[in-house]
């Protein structure tokens, strides 16, 4: 009988523990909200790759090139950029002074702390490490019993693992202080023409949003393989994307802190980072590049405007003398009249660029100024290359903006899908 009750007793163990095993795979199985967004992101993302490379394929079966006559994105004629590679570091200049201008205003409101104030309290703490050691004998065996001392390995646990500096009044700051800059920028471009605005590429044109839809759709999914291939190398690491992690595990995301990081990172950074790489450093290396060629075509169409001007005129072929002052007034004006505007004509419209180096030169600033994110200079720059050879073609900021959008905004729906799941 014991040998009996003993098999009945394992089997019903065994059947138990497969059950608990059983309950806990239908409960791994069921999805919550954050799962099914991704399910949802990760299959349009499938879908954009797919889409991506069967236009690829399209074009280049049909014989289409960056450049030339069958150009991807055909080149549109506009007037020669009258600004130069100065503005660049003007801009430069007018953010570090409207930030640290803001910054002392925050500061003097009390929304933000004074670091000098922080740095002080720092180093006054008794259980910071002195900058001098006074008895360098007895110092090895006072670090031995401060790591045993529990309290001082917490506190090097923090030192290692700053708290995050994020905040509200932060995230304004940076905001107002990029968009101090654009607009000091803008002011000064206003000054010397009085339709920069429109010149530099911000006002949109017709077909521009689609055209900036669309070269996402074509720019992004190489982008992102690229991404996925360099994070093999080496796993991305971006500042802001760390510190909206939590410090508790138990605790959630910050929704205000996120909201206001999304506004700052996917609205107005692409728009300042587009005028200040693309249009400014860009815009001024390509008239740099340009400006002597223009300069010789504009003079060929005018000098060949004048000689044929009086061929095209018949009344001087009838060599007729003039009877009177007034009709002699009259017809001297004629060709006077046909060659003015041809010698007046100082900006034409119909400039396209010729140079392509200048597209290279700004992707490498752009991924220079990603400097210290790993291995991410390396698909920004190749980013980059896309989003200047679009400002190239059409001379509009607002396709490469909305490319600018959609990657960072794809990027914050995905750290805040991924936040909200831990």
């Amino acid at each position: 009988m014991a040998q009996s009750v003993a098999p009945e007793i394992a089997d019903s163990t065994e059947l138990t523990s497969t059950g608990e095993t059983a309950a806990d795979a239908v409960e791994m199985v069921e999805f919550g909200p954050a799962e099914t967004a991704l399910s949802i992101l990760s299959i349009l993302i499938l879908l954009a790759f797919a889409t991506s490379l069967s236009r690829w394929i399209r074009l280049l079966y049909r014989g289409q090139r960056p450049f030339g006559e069958k150009a991807f994105v055909p080149v549109r004629a506009r007037q020669l950029p009258f600004w130069s590679v100065l503005y660049f570091v003007i801009f430069a200049l007018a953010l570090i002074f409207s930030s640290s201008w803001l910054q002392g205003a925050f500061q003097f409101a009390g929304w933000i702390e004074r670091p000098a104030a922080s740095e002080t309290a720092e180093l006054l703490d008794p259980k910071t490490e002195p900058l001098v050691a006074t008895d360098p004998v007895e110092e090895p065996s006072d670090q031995a019993e401060e790591l045993s001392d529990p309290e001082a390995e917490a506190v090097a646990e923090s030192k290692e693992a700053p708290a995050s500096a994020l905040s509200v009044p932060q995230l304004t700051l940076s905001s107002l202080g990029m968009l101090s800059a654009t607009l000091i920028t803008l002011a000064l471009l206003c000054i010397q023409k009085p339709r920069a605005i429109s010149r530099i590429g911000l006002i949109p044109q017709r077909g521009d949003i689609g055209l900036g839809f669309r070269s996402a759709l074509m720019i992004l999914p190489p982008t992102m393989l690229i991404m996925t291939l360099v994070s093999l190398l080496q796993e991305y690491s971006h500042p802001v994307l760390d510190a909206l992690q939590p410090a508790e595990s138990d605790a959630g995301p910050n929704y205000a802190v996120f909201a206001l990081l999304f506004v700052t990172t996917a609205l107005v950074t692409p728009v300042v980072e587009e005028f200040w790489i693309r249009g400014l450093l860009q815009g001024g290396l390509q008239r740099l590049a340009d400006w002597r060629l223009a300069m010789v075509r504009e003079s060929f169409d005018q000098s060949s405007e004048v000689v044929e001007a009086p061929e095209s005129e018949p009344e001087f072929e009838a060599r007729k003398e003039p009877e009177t002052v007034t009709e002699a007034a009259y017809m001297v004006t004629g060709p006077v009249a046909t060659a003015a505007p041809a010698v007046l004509k100082t900006e034409p419209s119909d400039w396209t660029p010729t140079a392509i180096w200048p597209v290279f030169a700004a992707s490498l600033v752009f991924a220079l100024m990603h400097w210290g994110q790993g291995l991410a200079p390396i698909p920004l720059f190749f980013l980059s290359l896309g989003l200047g050879y679009l400002y190239r073609q059409t001379g509009s900021l607002i396709p490469p903006i909305i490319v600018h959008f959609v990657l960072n905004g794809l990027t914050m729906v995905m750290t805040l899908i991924e936040m909200t799941r831990a």
